[in-house]
């Protein structure tokens, strides 16, 4: 049996009746708005963060998860799938570097390099590939940072901290949000000792992150407001297009937060911001950030989709060319964002289009993506004749065959 993520919000709202609450009371005891409120209980909008489902049953007094989901609490959509790697990735952070010879500078940047290249290109086995990657490279950079010292080591930090962030991605996208604080913290650390203030304001959006995926909304924009605030004061009048890069991309994981937060005004500021910043850096990948026109684009759409707004997404898909974008992992999400929106406008003929090329781009994405798998559901469940042969390899794929 699997869950009904849409029924959430129907489940939601009878719990509140039963408990003799309104909405707008509902919706203060839950720290959000009314507006969003509405959207849950109507379906326009999925509770697929854990914490906030956590707190919906805190505050309806629900003692087991199930009467919010329909089905135990292990098969959440966000419930921990594991992956084979994670262990020894976490074992190898947990070490810290203690019994590694390092390797020097050159050859740990040239490791770290095809760590984040393997992750931010098109593969079947990106996930395996750069679990493996991680249990070495975690070891070799923090070696390199126990056994250097003056410049030498500031370097081994900077490597560090990228190093960190790429381990923070890798397990925050497996489950595994223990180790992604972990490490999160860890990369902020690194840069802050190695006094970079692009590497800082990067690391700095890799914690904003973990805290988002957790259903920490408030903080993470307090973290990616702190983060614009200090970097800002760091630009000067020709700043280096990595700092401006990174000072762009802030803005839009802000963007992407206040939309979460129904803060319509401040995310699409947010989002003239970062497009006037991407026109004068044009398309980069600096500190593996990937920000640019390309990518200011396709935050326009997520947030369109976060404010409930699916006609006005739907019109930015269809106008917006994802090829651009320097990471699989944007094209991914362009794709399942664009897949969302035609669920929800009823062609699901154009939605699994979009999640075949989820399929081919990146077939892991499709078993550890939370919202990829709800969106499967989704088409699952109202699958024709028409789309079951395209649907069911995706289906197989995404572990929800029956």
């Amino acid at each position: 049996m699997e869950i009904d993520e849409w029924a959430i919000g129907q489940r939601i709202a009878q719990h509140r009746m039963r408990r003799g609450l309104t909405q707008e009371e509902l919706a203060g005891l839950a720290g959000i708005s009314l507006s969003m409120m509405k959207k849950i209980e109507s379906g326009a909008r999925t509770v697929t963060r854990f914490a906030q489902l956590v707190l919906f049953a805190q505050i309806l007094r629900v003692a087991d998860l199930r009467d919010l989901t329909g089905v135990p609490m292990s098969m959440l959509p966000d419930a921990r799938r594991g992956h084979a790697a994670a262990d020894s990735v976490r074992t190898a952070v947990l070490e810290r570097g203690h019994g590694t010879e390092p390797v020097g500078l050159e050859p740990l940047r040239r490791l770290v390099g095809r760590a984040w290249g393997t992750w931010q290109e098109p593969s079947s086995f990106r996930y395996d590939a750069v679990g493996q990657y991680l249990t070495e490279v975690i070891r070799l950079a923090q070696a390199q940072v126990n056994t250097s010292a003056g410049e030498q080591r500031r370097e081994a930090l900077a490597l560090a901290s990228t190093v960190y962030q790429l381990a923070r991605t890798w397990t925050k996208r497996v489950g595994e949000y223990d180790l992604s604080w972990v490490v999160a913290d860890r990369a902020v650390t690194c840069a802050l000792d190695a006094d970079d203030p692009d590497l800082t304001g990067a690391a700095a959006w890799n914690l904003a992150m973990i805290l988002s995926a957790q259903g920490k909304t408030e903080q993470a924009r307090s973290v990616v407001r702190t983060a614009i605030t200090h970097l800002g004061a760091q630009l000067g009048d020709a700043p280096a297009p990595g700092r401006l890069a990174v000072f762009g991309g802030l803005h839009l994981l802000g963007a992407t937060e206040a939309a979460r937060e129904d803060d319509a005004q401040d995310a699409w500021n947010l989002l003239d911001t970062a497009a006037a910043i991407a026109a004068r850096t044009g398309e980069t990948n600096h500190h593996r950030m990937v920000f640019g026109p390309t990518n200011v684009a396709l935050h326009r759409i997520s947030t369109a989709i976060e404010l409930g707004r699916t006609r006005e997404a739907l019109d930015l898909v269809e106008r917006t060319d994802a090829r651009n974008a320097a990471s699989v992992e944007r094209r991914l999400t362009f794709h399942i964002d664009a897949a969302r929106c035609y669920v929800r406008r009823d062609n699901p003929v154009a939605a699994v289009h979009m999640m075949g090329r989820v399929l081919r781009d990146s077939r892991d994405e499709l078993r550890f993506n939370p919202i990829a798998r709800e969106t499967l559901r989704q088409l699952g469940a109202r699958g024709t004749p028409s789309i079951r042969a395209d649907l069911d390899p995706l289906l197989e794929a995404a572990g929800l065959t029956p």
